[in-house]
């Protein structure tokens, strides 16, 4: 080959990454535009008493947590900026329904949307004309309100809902706000026993979890299957159920579905104390004593061990303890297995995992596929190790650099070679499916309100199901309304603290004094 040829080659190879660097350079934040000096007006901060929301203002890069303020809400109807679910699919206002908050639902797709790193909240900034410019001066930018969940009160009548009607419920951006619109298939009654904070904390958590083990990972319901040979759910299959980020919101409904449908569960989480959220709330759910929770070490080869570790004896514990019992010979035996010190060796072995939930990404990927035994599945929902929240509140661009350089490659060969699955998903993709969505929350519904004792799988009304959920739980509180709050607090500090990565449950905005519920 000639040194020109061998040149252009080498150049070829660094495209990829050359565009990265133009993609990220994008995101600089910025409080003017890139095509001018011109800089957004500034913004009218609100008072405690008026309606208003937590808004990117107009002409203001995604960029900053901060760059988010408290304003009064400026659309014509009271609500939310325009949401893209109800104008993209065609809703009329009438048949929108409309909700005072009194809670909101943070999730970790919040913080990348504000970020400037959520596609499909690029796209309504520009007003979804098919270009992602949000970021890069190309145009006029909409104000934006972020947030995807929200608890509070009906204010009009419509439909199966009346004025007053304590009511949860998921829109496609919007609602960090005092007043929300959106879709009533999108929208359902808190339980009696619930707080608004409660009910804040369960949909899109709920449904993400059940969504990615069962429509993407493709889990079976084992206790209703052994039903049906009426043994009474004794002979269970030993199912191992890996999930990751086991102590948050979406960690644990996806542990209680898992271990409700019959598999065992191994939570990785990022602490002692998570460790302990996790076995209050799910170990009691698994086989005997068979549930294990690891603490996720920094070092990848740690990692490695201790996950292969904990899969072999989540399976043996469960082994023991399933079928009515096992001779004490068999036990000896069990206990007298080989242990295999990788992830790889595990799942080659059939000791490792049937099913992963993965959302940690970089250097825990590998491990977590390679722990999948043939004819498994690996359901994956996000890369939080892209967030660095150590390198301040904006994009971390040196370490997202780095980990876009050492992301993870998923080989076909391998798929096919060792038998597995590999599927991502985001939840955002339920809004343009309604009826899956309808489903998915009725079988999530349906499994995480029976117990051991049911043998009826029949669908039972909706609110009668929900009366019998466990609450989830909200490990964090922060007040939505902020005085004079440009630039912090309210939104800004309970983004932070989700970002950290040091909280457990679901983080909650607190707006039980909104003027729209008086």
């Amino acid at each position: 080959m000639s040194n020109d040829r061998r040149w252009t080659k080498s150049i070829a190879s660094f495209v990829p990454f050359l565009n990265f660097l133009l993609l990220i350079h994008c995101f600089i934040p910025s409080h003017s535009l890139t095509t001018g000096t011109t800089t957004a007006p500034p913004a009218t901060t609100s008072s405690s008493r008026t309606a208003s929301s937590w808004t990117i203002p107009k002409n203001v890069k995604f960029g900053k947590l901060s760059n988010l303020e408290f304003l009064p809400i400026q659309d014509d109807d009271g609500t939310n900026m325009k949401d893209e679910t109800t104008t993209a699919l065609g809703l009329e206002e009438s048949q929108r329904i409309k909700v005072a908050t009194a809670a909101i639902g943070l999730n970790f797709a919040d913080v990348f949307t504000v970020l400037g790193l959520y596609k499909a909240a690029n796209l309504v900034r520009t007003g979804n004309n098919g270009k992602d410019t949000s970021n890069s001066g190309g145009g006029i930018l909409d104000p934006f309100v972020p947030g995807i969940e929200f608890a509070g009160v009906v204010l009009e009548a419509n439909g199966d809902f009346t004025k007053g009607d304590r009511v949860f419920g998921f829109t496609r951006f919007g609602a960090y706000s005092d007043i929300v619109s959106t879709r009533p298939e999108f929208i359902r009654k808190i339980p009696n026993k619930w707080s608004f904070e409660q009910g804040a904390a369960f949909l899109v958590n709920a449904l993400t979890a059940w969504h990615g083990l069962v429509n993407v990972g493709g889990m079976p319901d084992l206790l209703s299957k052994h039903r049906k040979k009426n043994d009474n759910g004794n002979q269970k299959d030993i199912y191992v159920v890996v999930v990751h980020s086991a102590s948050g919101g979406v960690g644990l409904w996806a542990s209680e579905i898992a271990a409700r449908r019959g598999a065992v569960v191994v939570g990785v989480v990022g602490s002692e104390e998570k460790k302990d959220t996790f076995m209050k709330r799910v170990g009691t759910l698994c086989n005997g004593d068979a549930a294990q929770c690891i603490v996720r070490s920094n070092n990848a080869r740690d990692f490695d061990r201790d996950l292969a570790e904990a899969c072999q004896k989540a399976r043996h514990l469960s082994q023991r303890s399933s079928g009515g019992g096992v001779s004490s010979t068999a036990a000896q035996q069990q206990q007298s297995l080989p242990f295999f010190s990788t992830c790889l060796q595990t799942a080659e072995a059939g000791y490792g995992a049937d099913l992963v939930m993965e959302c940690y990404g970089g250097k825990y990927f590998a491990p977590s596929m390679e722990v999948i035994n043939p004819g498994g599945s690996l359901s994956t929902y996000g890369a939080t190790t892209y967030n660095d929240s150590g390198l301040g509140e904006g994009i971390p661009f040196v370490s997202l650099i780095l980990n876009y350089i050492r992301r993870p490659r998923v080989d076909p060969g391998e798929l096919t070679g060792r038998n597995i699955r590999v599927g991502g998903f985001n939840l955002i993709f339920l809004t343009e499916n309604i009826d899956l969505l309808v489903t998915s929350l009725d079988g999530c519904v349906q499994c995480l309100c029976r117990n051991d004792e049911d043998d009826d799988d029949s669908i039972h009304d909706f609110d009668e199901m929900m009366e019998q959920v466990n609450p989830p739980l909200v490990g964090s509180v922060f007040p939505f309304r902020v005085v004079d709050g440009v630039g912090g607090g309210g939104a800004v500090d309970a983004l932070k603290a989700l970002r950290s990565g040091n909280t457990v449950g679901k983080v909650v905005l607190d707006n039980n004094d909104n003027p729209a519920l008086c």
